[in-house]
């Protein structure tokens, strides 16, 4: 005879990561008419906008977007060509990387990053760019779980009932929105005449539910290389503020939030909204941010199960719970001496990129890459980069402890001019995730044997001592009685612990 259960229904989210995949492409480009010649290049960078993301009917994961190609270069000389110059343009790409197999989803989320760019001249009007992207892919979906906390009726049952407190995903909410700002610049200096070089690193800053409305916020922390009308090399950085509503409905202000953002578009260029203004530039920002709401979930189950009066044949399923989880920063200084092999005049911009964050032999490891403008003995302008890894110590990340990191250059970089070179010195700031994957097994099904059948002999009195792996419920199993009639006869209090030296009487349960 089946026993009937009451239970329990948990709905919730599950974020699963899978593995990333790299991506090449290049493109062939020819120098419009409206610019001078390519004499050298100094440098490429770009911006990658992910702006494609889907599961595919053969179950893989398709992204495309573009790169958004800025090169730096000195042009042949001519009248009127004081100055580098940039080359503009967008390489598209479309890859392919192993999807999730079998199951539905709510959610498909990709991270893009550049791993490499690089540019070469095939003559004074035409370069080849080849650009290397990694993207990481992750899922959300939904779980839907019904478990056992009960039973309605059985005589004799005992139960050993477990309580277990998990972290869970209630949502994910997304939102595309614009983003506009003026950016004055100094009257002291010459004005802007062309837009050389922008980045934009977007962060978060907080995040909270209020009523039925979720609010970000967060920082644009812009960057742009332009050249003034007489030819020399200025830097404007600035830090934006914004913010942004997105809609809560069905969520609870107890939940915890965390919004990451892409960059699905940027531009920027000289002059004012209201019009030409050599002294103002016009940043047009188009981002995506991504709401992750958590909560704290309590889960109860039946660990085990017995009867008195009849044996019961029992069915359990795994339960997969995330416990412990915590969120906490790590800062590492970074000092990188920056080999140049000429002499430095002066350092123009400098920047550090972080790749995604790893953890072995107890330590935090961090990819970055390091990349230097400058102008050398001569005012010719050079650029070095340098790849490294910067490690931080993690105590946290012991055995069976998960562990996710992003980190981010933070605060101002200084440049030092040395014989050598440049020495870069910076802040690193990581947010690290940690929490434990445990498994335990809980019942999903008992049935009870059929009346008449063969019942074990057992004795009607028990003598012995608790083993050391023994537990109060596993003796009470073993002799069909219960933990609280074990108690009573022995004279020991319920919560007590239960000595290991000590004779104990088992009694039959009536």
């Amino acid at each position: 005879m089946e026993l009937n259960f009451q239970k329990a229904g948990h709905d919730y989210c599950e974020i699963t990561r899978l593995a990333p995949f790299s991506c090449e492409t290049m493109r062939e480009s020819i120098v419009p008419d409206s610019c001078a010649d390519i004499a050298r290049i100094v440098d490429t960078t770009a911006l990658v906008y992910l702006t494609g993301r889907e599961l595919t009917g053969d179950g893989r994961i398709c992204a495309s977007g573009t790169v958004d190609v800025s090169v730096l270069y000195i042009p042949e000389k001519a009248e009127g060509t004081a100055g580098p110059r940039c080359l503009r343009f967008q390489l598209p790409f479309q890859c392919y990387g192993e999807g999730p197999g079998e199951g539905e989803f709510q959610a498909l989320d990709i991270q893009g990053e550049l791993t490499g760019i690089d540019t070469r001249i095939l003559n004074p009007r035409k370069v080849l760019t080849r650009a290397n992207l990694r993207l990481h892919p992750a899922l959300c979906r939904r779980v839907e779980r019904s478990i056992c906390t009960g039973v309605e009726e059985g005589e004799g049952v005992q139960l050993l009932r477990e309580a277990r407190e998990t972290r869970v995903v209630a949502a994910v909410r997304e939102k595309e929105f614009p983003f506009a700002e003026e950016l004055p610049l100094s009257p002291g200096r010459g004005g802007a005449e062309e837009i050389l070089d922008l980045r934009a690193n977007i962060r978060g800053t907080d995040s909270k539910l209020i009523g039925s409305k979720l609010v970000v916020k967060g920082i644009a922390a812009v960057s742009v290389l332009y050249r003034e009308s007489g030819g020399r090399l200025s830097l404007l950085q600035q830090e934006l503020p914004f913010s942004q509503i997105i809609d809560g409905a069905g969520l609870t202000e107890d939940c915890e939030c965390e919004c990451a953002y892409a960059l699905l578009n940027a531009e920027c260029r000289p002059g004012g909204e209201s019009g030409e203004d050599a002294y103002a530039l016009t940043l047009n920002l188009l981002l995506r941010a991504r709401a992750t709401v958590w909560r704290r979930e309590e889960i109860r189950f039946i660990a085990d199960l017995y009867s008195t009066c009849a044996e019961l044949e029992t069915q359990s399923t795994e339960l997969e719970l995330l416990e412990d989880a915590q969120r906490a920063q790590r800062r590492q200084n970074l000092r990188e001496l920056m080999e140049t092999g000429v002499a430095v005049k002066a350092v123009l911009d400098s920047q550090i990129t972080c790749g995604p964050a790893s953890f072995s032999g107890g330590e935090l490891k961090i990819p970055a890459q390091a990349r230097c403008l400058y102008l050398d003995e001569n005012d010719a302008l050079g650029c070095v980069r340098r790849e490294l890894t910067v490690t931080c110590p993690m105590e946290e990340a012991g055995e069976g402890v998960e562990c996710e990191a992003e980190a981010a250059c933070r605060g101002d970089i200084i440049a030092n001019i040395l014989p050598e070179g440049i020495e870069l010195r910076a802040p690193l700031e990581c947010a690290v995730s940690t929490a434990k994957r445990r498994r335990y097994l809980c019942v999903s099904s008992a049935a009870a044997a059929e009346e008449g059948a063969a019942q074990e002999e057992r004795p009607s009195l028990v003598l012995r001592k608790l083993g050391s792996e023994e537990t109060l419920w596993s003796v009470a199993k073993q002799y069909r009685t219960t933990s609280a009639a074990i108690l009573a006869v022995n004279a020991l209090e319920e919560g007590a612990a239960v000595p290991t030296d000590r004779m104990l009487l088992i009694p039959k349960a009536r």
